[in-house]
This record gives structure tokens, sequence and C-alpha cells, in this order.
């Protein structure tokens, strides 16, 4: 399998080429911000590795639609995990691209309801799949010790956030959070993206810990009494189906959301849903309350939900679709793969 990844700005123009088994990977370096996720280079790049194999176009994201043009006779699968167009500061391409990759691909996944409503009618073969979860991983965080960094804030509840940090996130709830909890931190995991830093709540209770290693996630999770899903309600997350739903209940941690319409749809007999920030506060307080039948269920969603059984399934779905290939289905968000 060759998985082709967006651009990063380096001072080189090559196309960085890892092996791992079977997986190779293709990273283009490019001196000059590129416009585009492809470029006449990277395409002569996986055109060398496939040499004369048959091929399956597998896109996660309308950018690379080049990629398909570069490969007319192989089938095509989008796996449509976000509303892209939808972003903040979303390319103005996407929209017409999706609209086109919808129309030539053989087979399409979507990782929510939502963004599966939004693709029906609009294409020949839509599945949906909502997230998955390594639930050996997540529940590492049961018997592990608290991370070292969240040593300074033992002996308050932690309330914690694992994600990107941008636009989708209700900064103003999370500011609200730490004012209402003086005794308990806010803990913040994840990179801040697209908005600027100064737009971050500060508080002496709330703590930003950056990005993180996959790794670390458990005994990051570990270390808190309550999960937290703050996001704002706009059209950033009309659409979204949040992993870390399912990784938090594989952590045994309680979960707080807002209203997002796939939580309450798919989890909203075990995750406490806001109806406004006053409620959201409310039920954070009451999720540090042990409740062993939310805590049972929420252990059989994840164990139901696991990515084997979500690749087995799409396996399925490929072969009633007639594209048969040998290879695992591609993981990685925001790329292309050839099979």
């Amino acid at each position: 399998m060759i998985v082709l990844e967006e651009p990063v700005t380096a001072d080189r123009d090559d196309d960085a080429i890892e092996r791992h088994g079977g997986l190779t990977v293709i990273t283009p370096h490019r001196a000059a911000r590129s416009t585009d996720a492809v470029d006449a280079r990277a395409l002569s790049s996986v055109r060398a590795l496939a040499g004369g194999r048959s091929a399956l176009v597998w896109l996660y994201t309308p950018m690379m639609l080049a990629l398909a043009d570069a490969f007319p006779a192989a089938p095509l699968v989008f796996d449509k995990m976000d509303e892209l167009a939808s972003f903040a500061k979303a390319d103005p391409r996407i929209a017409p691209r999706e609209h086109e990759l919808l129309r030539r691909a053989d087979l399409v996944f979507t990782g929510g309801r939502s963004l599966f409503r939004g693709v029906e009618g609009r294409t020949r073969n839509a599945r949906c799949y909502p997230s998955g979860v390594d639930v050996a991983h997540f529940a590492q965080a049961l018997t592990a010790a608290p991370h070292p960094d969240l040593t300074p804030f033992r002996g308050g509840p932690v309330f914690a956030y694992t994600g990107v940090i941008d636009e989708r996130v209700d900064l103003a709830l999370i500011d609200a959070l730490a004012a209402a909890n003086p005794g308990a931190t806010v803990v913040m995991i994840g990179p801040v993206v697209k908005i600027d830093e100064s737009a971050l709540p500060r508080r002496a209770n709330i703590a930003y810990l950056g990005k993180r290693g996959y790794d670390e996630l458990p005994s990051l999770l570990a270390g808190a009494d309550v999960a937290l899903m703050p996001f704002a309600l706009n059209e950033h997350t009309r659409n979204i189906s949040p992993t870390k739903t399912l990784e938090y209940f594989a952590a045994g941690r309680p979960v707080v959301s807002t209203a997002v319409p796939d939580v309450v749809a798919d989890h909203g007999d075990v995750v406490h849903v806001a109806r406004d920030h006053a409620h959201f506060l409310a039920l954070a307080r009451r999720a540090r309350e042990h409740d062993a039948s939310r805590a049972r269920r929420a252990a059989e969603k994840a164990n139901a939900a696991t990515w084997d059984a979500i690749a087995a399934a799409m396996r399925d779905d490929l072969a009633a679709a007639g594209i048969v290939y040998a290879a695992a289905s591609p993981t990685r968000k925001n790329s292309a793969a050839l099979a």
C-alpha cells in the first residue's frame, strides 16, 4: 500500500519515502508553500512506486482528487471523516471537488450519521461508520497511574479535554467552567490550531498541556475525574461525530458534552448532554458521582465499536461493490492511499 500525505513546508523540494513492512508513506517536502495537496512531482513518485500494479484509489480529502485522475481505471473510494468545507479558513476548492468526487466514487464511507445524511442522494453507494476505538489502549486508563504532568493538579477535581483546540471548541464555556469551579482544574490537552492563542481563556485553574503522543493519552485520562466535549454549536460542529467519545468510554471516564447532534443520537443514553452553559456546569459537577449503570453502558458501547470490527464490515462493503484488493484499509486522515 502507498500512502500519499499532504505536503509540508520545508527547506527543500523532495518526496520523503518511508517503508513500514507492506506500507509505503510518501511525504512531499516543498520549499514554497504548496497551492494544492497534490502536484506533478508527488504524482510521479506515486506512479513510480505503483509500477504496473492494478490500483485502488482511496481518498480522505477532495483536495487529492488529482490522484484519482492519475489512475483513471482504478476503483475510487472516498472516506469522508469531516465536513472539511465548513472548517475555518477552508480552501474554497473543497466543495466543488467534493461534488465531483461524490459523483465519481464507487463507494463512499462516512464517519457519522450527519455526514451520511449529507451525502445521501449525491453519490451512488454510501455507507455509514461512526468512529471506532482501540479499547485495549484506552482501557489502560483504568489501571494506569496518572501522568506526571497532572501531579500539580492533584487534590482537586480535574476536568479534561483531549483533542485539537480550534474553532469548534466553545472557549467561553471553558472559561465559565473554570470560573464556577475554582477548586478544580480544567486541563486542555491538544494543539491549538487555526485560532489565535490570545483568544484562549486564561485562569489559574486552566492548564494547557499542548500536543501529546497517542501513547500518553491513557495516563492523561487516568488523572481526569470528568472528560469534556465542550463543543460550540455552530456550522463547524453540525456534522461532527467525535472519535474521543468512545475513547473516553473505554478509559472509564464520565463524559459531559454540549448537544452535538451525532453525540445526542448515538450516545445520549450515556453522555451527560447539556442544553446550555449553565446546564453544562451543573452536569460537570454531577458527573463526578459514580453511576454504575451508565459506566456499564459506556463500556458496552466501546467494546462493540472496535476498529477491527469496523474494518471487517468495510471490507465486506468493498467486496459487495466488486472492489477486491489485498491490503488492509488505510487509516491516515488527510491522506490518500493507493492499494
